[in-house]
């Protein structure tokens, strides 16, 4: 093993310096032999002290909960913001699944309005996202 290290050191040191003069060739050669050391040892390990990554968590992480919770929020909150009858036929068409027929129907409005209402309570959520998120794109 002492070989390799010594065989790893040497391979490595003439790359580095090839490239870059080191300020003490002395400690750079042990600080590569020190990992080239810790690199072999990993690999006689092998795999058994590794993780089992054969049943993966499905749960979100924590960093993503987060960020989706906030923007329920703002999402939450552009929704509030809206017009009464844009809230409405939004909400209708876009968590009640309604098509735009059927909305325009029961509100007594045409269906060109009830698009009208669509694109732009979209365009209040996209809104809503991009003032809190400038990187948001939609």
């Amino acid at each position: 093993m002492a070989e390799d290290v010594a065989q790893e050191t040497c391979i490595k040191l003439l790359a580095y310096c090839e490239h870059q003069r080191p300020a003490s060739l002395y400690a750079l050669a042990l600080r590569i032999a020190a990992t080239s050391l810790v690199d072999i040892k990993r690999k006689e390990r092998g795999f058994a002290d590794e993780l089992d990554d054969g049943h993966p968590c499905e749960a979100p992480l924590a960093d993503r909960l987060i960020d989706g919770r906030r923007r329920i929020s703002l999402l939450q909150g552009a929704l509030a913001a809206m017009p009464g009858l844009r809230r409405k036929v939004f909400e209708q068409r876009r968590i009640e699944n309604r098509s735009h027929a059927q909305i325009a129907a029961d509100l007594g409005i045409s269906v060109a309005s009830v698009e009208k209402h669509v694109s732009r309570g979209l365009q209040d959520m996209r809104k809503a996202l991009s003032r809190a998120d400038p990187e948001w794109e939609a």
